[in-house]
Order: C-alpha cells, then sequence, then structure tokens
C-alpha cells in the first residue's frame, strides 16, 4: 500500500491510496472461506460447495467490501498518525478514480479530497462586548403581573369571538360541489386560537364569530406545520400532507381567558400562603422576580455576544468550496449546492466557533472530570424534577437517574459538551472586557428583537418568551 499527500494550498489537499492484491487479498479469502463453510447450493452438502462456484457467486461483492474497509482504516490510521485536522471528512475525487473493473483489476488507486483545519490566531484580549443591565421599570413590573393574571386566570364562555379567544367547532372536510365529503377528514370539537394564525386574512375569519356560526376555511392555513395540522385533525402526518385545502367549520362555543383577580387567594397562588397580604407587596415582589428574570436572560445575551465577538475578530479562513460540496454530498436527505449556499454562512459560523472553542480548550488546558459531568447530570434532573414542584429529591434517587442517563453515551456527550463551551465562555469573560449599559426594559427588547434576525452562528437567541414581552404564543 502507498499513500501521498498533496496539498492543493492552505487549506485544501489531496490524498491518493494505492492498492495491490497484497493488500487484501488474504482478508478476502478469509471471508470467502467463511462464506464456503455456511451457503447452501443445490447438489451439494454444506461446507462442501467448490470454491470456484463461492468466487463466482460472492468474490465481486466481498472483493469491493473489503477494499472499502481497508481504505476506510487506511485513510484514518493515516490522519491521526500524521496529526492531519480536517473539516467534515474526506470525499472521493469524482474525477480520477475512474471506473473500476472489479471482475479483471488487481490494482486500484483511489484519490480523497480533504478540506484541512485551519491555523487559528487567538487576538480576543481586552476587545470590549456591550452587557446590558435593565434597570427596575413600571412597564416591566406591570408586564409581568399581567402575565401571572393570564396565567392563573380561567376560561369562560362568550358569545362573540375576538383575537384572543380560543374558538371551538367542528372541522370537516368537503367535496368539490362544497358538500360534506363522504368518508372525508372529520374533527370534532377542535380549539382554533386566532391571534396564533400567521396567515391574517384567515386569522380575520375567526373574529366575530358566534356559536352555530359556519365558515369555509383550508386547514392548512390554520396549522401550516403538518405535525401541528395533523395533531390537530386527529390523522396522520403523512395524510395531512395531502389534504384537501376546503372544509367546513361550524361553531360550537368561543372561551376568553378571564384574569386573576388581585386578591389575597391570587397572591397565595403566585407566593405561597401570606407571603404578601397586599397589592403593593405582590408589586414590589414582581418588580424582583420580573428584573431577575429579565436580567438572567441579559446575561445569556451577553454570552452570546461574546461569541459572536470572538467569531468576528478572529481569523479562521476556511475551505468553503469542499465544505459546501461535503454538505451536499453528506446530508441524510436530498439537499442541492444552491440550498446550502443559503444557509452556508450560519453554517461556517459554527464551524468557526467549534476551532475557536478547541483553540482556548487546547491553549487553556481546558478539561472536564468525571465528577463535573456526574453533578452536571444531576442538576439537570433537579430542574426537571423542580417543574413539577419537586424540589426535595433524594440523593440516591438522583444517583440512579444520573447513572441512567450517562450510560447513554450521546447523551453524556451533549453533557460534556456543555461544561466545555461553558467554561470556553468564562475564559472569554476574563479575556474580554465587559462594557456595562443600562437600559429598560422596552429598549433591551427592541435590542433583543433587532438581532434576531442578523445571522448568528447556530447558537440559541435571547428567549423568546422574554422577546415577546411575556406574551404566551
Amino acid at each position: 500500500m502507498e499513500i501521498t499527500k498533496d496539498n492543493i494550498d492552505s487549506l485544501n489537499a489531496e490524498l491518493k491510496i494505492r492498492l495491490t492484491e497484497n493488500d487484501y487479498q488474504s482478508k478476502v479469502n478469509t471471508v470467502l472461506k467463511d462464506y464456503q463453510k455456511k451457503v447452501t447450493v443445490k447438489g451439494f452438502r454444506q461446507g462442501m460447495v467448490p470454491m470456484g462456484m463461492v468466487k463466482k457467486m460472492y468474490g465481486k461483492s466481498v472483493l469491493v467490501d473489503e477494499v472499502n474497509k481497508l481504505l476506510s482504516k487506511s485513510l484514518y490510521e493515516y490522519l491521526h498518525k500524521n496529526k492531519i485536522e480536517v473539516l467534515g471528512t474526506p470525499l472521493p475525487k469524482e474525477t480520477g478514480n475512474g471506473d473500476i473493473d472489479w471482475e479483471h483489476q488487481r490494482e486500484f488507486e483511489f484519490t480523497y479530497e480533504m478540506g484541512l483545519s485551519p491555523a487559528i490566531q487567538l487576538k480576543l484580549q481586552n476587545e470590549k462586548v456591550i452587557k446590558y443591565k435593565v434597570t427596575k421599570d413600571d412597564v416591566l413590573t406591570n408586564k409581568y403581573t399581567d402575565y401571572l393574571r393570564q396565567r392563573m386566570g380561567s376560561h369562560k364562555d362568550v358569545q362573540v369571538s375576538e383575537t384572543d379567544d380560543l374558538v371551538y367547532g367542528d372541522f370537516s372536510e368537503m367535496s368539490d360541489d362544497h358538500a360534506i365529503l363522504a368518508g372525508g377528514v372529520f374533527k370534532k370539537d377542535c380549539p382554533v386560537a386566532p391571534a396564533t394564525i400567521k396567515n391574517e386574512k384567515v386569522s380575520s375569519k375567526f373574529i366575530g364569530l358566534k356559536p352555530g356560526d359556519k365558515i369555509i376555511v383550508d386547514p392548512k392555513l390554520v396549522e401550516n406545520n403538518p405535525t401541528a395540522l395533523a395533531t390537530m385533525l386527529g390523522i396522520d402526518k403523512d395524510k395531512a400532507g395531502t389534504l384537501g385545502n376546503t372544509f367546513h367549520f361550524s361553531v360550537t362555543k368561543i372561551t376568553r381567558m378571564v384574569p386573576a383577580e388581585m386578591n389575597q387567594e391570587f397572591f397565595n397562588m403566585v407566593y405561597g400562603k401570606d407571603t404578601v397580604k397586599s397589592e403593593d407587596e405582590f408589586q414590589n415582589k414582581n418588580s424582583e422576580a420580573a428584573l431577575a428574570m429579565v436580567n438572567a436572560e441579559s446575561e445569556k445575551k451577553y454570552q452570546y455576544d461574546l461569541i459572536d465577538r470572538a467569531i468576528d475578530k478572529t481569523k479562521a479562513p476556511l475551505p468553503d468550496d469542499f465544505l459546501k460540496r461535503w454538505l451536499v454530498k453528506s446530508n441524510d436527505k436530498p439537499i442541492t449546492l444552491e440550498e446550502v449556499e443559503k444557509d452556508y454562512s450560519n453554517y461556517s459560523k459554527g464551524i468557526k466557533w467549534q476551532l475557536i472553542k478547541g483553540a482556548i480548550i487546547k491553549e487553556n488546558s481546558i478539561s472536564v472530570s468525571d465528577d463535573e459531568i456526574s453533578n452536571e447530570a444531576k442538576n439537570f434532573i433537579r430542574s426537571q424534577y423542580a417543574q413539577y414542584g419537586q424540589t426535595d429529591v433524594p440523593e440516591k434517587e438522583l444517583d440512579d437517574i444520573a447513572i441512567k442517563i450517562l450510560g447513554n453515551q450521546e447523551e453524556k456527550n451533549k453533557i460534556m459538551e456543555n461544561l466545555y463551551e461553558a467554561k470556553v465562555v468564562d475564559h472569554l469573560k476574563s479575556t474580554m472586557i465587559a462594557k456595562d449599559k443600562e437600559v429598560k426594559y422596552e429598549e433591551f427588547i427592541k435590542i433583543a428583537n433587532q438581532e434576531t434576525g442578523k445571522e448568528k452562528s447556530g447558537l440559541a437567541g435571547i428567549s423568546k418568551f422574554i422577546k415577546s414581552g411575556f406574551r404566551k404564543s
């Protein structure tokens, strides 16, 4: 076997692997002998089929299989031994490998294209990043109070529908002549929220309705997500994709959320029995809670901004043409180069962040211990229990569940990745300079919403809950 590497430029290279019969034939023979023991052919006892017949039946497929295994093993052993860092995975070169005559050819040459990982130059010392601090604000407090009142309110039946109501009705599929389709889709008492319908024309159809009213509507415009549409109508997702566009919707009832009254019962529901005893005390508590919640989101935004600044300020050229072709070929679902081009800037930012993160981890000898992984798993479990009001979980139960979670290598890798990322972000905080800026709540929301439209590195953005001003979708 002969392996040679040809550098095209600093970011691209080709790897040629030449195989002779001595490299693969012994393994091919071993596999064929195993086949000979197991194969069943009419007229021969098992294990007595002539090798010539076995080769004729399976020789080509075994040869192809064993050569591919050898190529894969040799390729990655070469990269590891020579400490060659690549992006994506090497791609067989479309021109150069040629048509292989597996029946008669004994020597083979294969060429692979590779995108090389660039050298990273970290120059982030004293970079300034704005850190927003939301100040105490009556607008924020009142919005949070309104949110709590809505969350803990009650539904009442009303006679005429408005934007924020729930309109219940029967969906009935119609034929081309607008008659009820025999055997068509039918869903009784289906709730529709006009405020969540993106198509304004369709949304307006559900406003001003009374029980007993009937409208004609395309359910695919009520719910444009196939999964949500299937759930709404109680049908399979596959059927949702081929659904007709004409349905009767017959209103059965309309409900409206009535905010909770500002009374002691409501105060107790939010903060516990007799913790607060007046509206002023309640608003003071809400002011603290809302401010803490928004500033927690502000801290997240600061972390994302640190990462974005690190990406913007770090020189990390990528083998873009190779990566685009690799994305097309490696995608689970068919995808065109044009589709890759549309989102490539986001993808490339994600790659750059991974490279930066790796460089910071290496330069600063950052590591994650088994104890840290275990504690992080248990913290996750505690947070899940806390959502259901369980805050005093026995330590043994936490340990048992954590062991199960960490027994799944994929889950363990996710936890490790989160811990490494947190440590890298902490490093950025100590390296860069935070430029504090106090802002009112509404100004912070405006800033967060403006930046949502920017292309990001594939990282999570500010909480939708916060950006929407405590409005539940």
